[in-house]
């Protein structure tokens, strides 16, 4: 057969999905991310009420109770809070900073338990600046608050308590808010801080994989697309030779097998544009003795 087109056995196509974690080190500067200061009743009211519709509504049928999230996960590093998200503190507080991140940062989502806020324009008598992490719930607290509130290290609460929080963090939209007003340390309000910070986290990719079997029966793909192999006609020039759909004689005896190059894959009917073209490495003989297969793998 002189065919150059075929079907795929789909019943042979792989679909596989992987997951991509990358690490992002951002800072307040960086592009993507950007940091609003919040006061309800005030300035930028418009966003305290849309972020108060979108996430911390009370009594809706989502965010009923106050709790957004109940996540069913065991092997979370943080098992902090019965697994819940806690909103009652945006409503407590007037005053918040928004900080927002593009989705080309972030991908999908940012992956739980990843999120690490470090505020570079406070710090302690120390000289330690406040940090703040996520418990993979969607809940914000300060690793080394210097109060007892946010600390881990809080003796008048349990580590359980959403006392313990300082804001929440909505992973797939890339938003992260900073709602409490109280002190991080004796001279540092959490109201002082994402002016001038760093960020860290995990991206989440999902990749997908398509992996097709092109399979050659020696009977089959016999002929050549190489226009320097047609065969001129008669009394003709040798522009009619790239024209004619004719293999010149040497190009059709049984000792001649065409090489293969390239392999592009089309929609059913339409045999113009490929839709994918995997180009091999180097030229391999069509054999005509052997069955041959190839797999294309497509990550999308």
């Amino acid at each position: 057969m002189s065919n150059v087109f075929g079907e795929i056995d789909k019943s042979s196509t792989i679909i596989e999905d992987n997951v991509v974690n990358y690490t992002q080190n951002l800072s307040s500067s960086a592009n993507g991310v950007s940091t609003i200061k919040i006061i309800s009743g005030s300035q930028n009211t418009n966003y305290w009420n849309s972020l108060n519709n979108l996430y911390y509504t009370s009594g809706s049928s989502v965010y009923g109770n106050e709790i957004y999230f109940q996540n069913t996960k065991s092997n979370l590093s943080y098992q902090i809070a019965g697994n819940k998200q806690f909103l009652t503190k945006y409503h407590n507080y007037n005053s918040s900073s928004l900080i927002s991140i593009a989705s080309t940062q972030y991908g999908e989502k940012i992956k739980e338990g990843t999120f690490q806020l470090t505020d570079l324009g406070n710090s302690d008598s120390n000289g330690n600046n406040p940090v703040i992490v996520d418990d993979g719930n969607g809940n914000l607290y300060a690793t080394n608050a210097n109060s007892n509130f946010g600390t881990l290290a809080a003796s008048t609460t349990s580590i359980s308590s959403s006392d313990n929080f300082v804001g929440n963090i909505f992973y797939n939209q890339g938003l992260a808010i900073i709602s409490e007003t109280g002190s991080w340390s004796g001279s540092v309000k959490y109201s002082d801080l994402a002016n001038n910070y760093k960020l860290k986290f995990d991206s989440f990719h999902t990749i997908t994989t398509y992996e097709y079997s092109i399979n050659l029966l020696p009977q089959e793909y016999n002929y050549s697309t190489n226009y320097t192999l047609r065969a001129p006609l008669s009394g003709s020039g040798d522009y009619v030779k790239y024209s004619t759909p004719y293999l010149n004689s040497n190009f059709t005896s049984s000792n001649w097998q065409p090489y293969i190059t390239t392999i592009n894959l089309y929609q059913q009917g339409d045999y113009d544009t490929p839709v994918i073209q995997a180009t091999l490495p180097r030229p391999v003989r069509k054999s005509d003795k052997i069955n041959m297969r190839f797999k294309i793998k497509l990550d999308i």
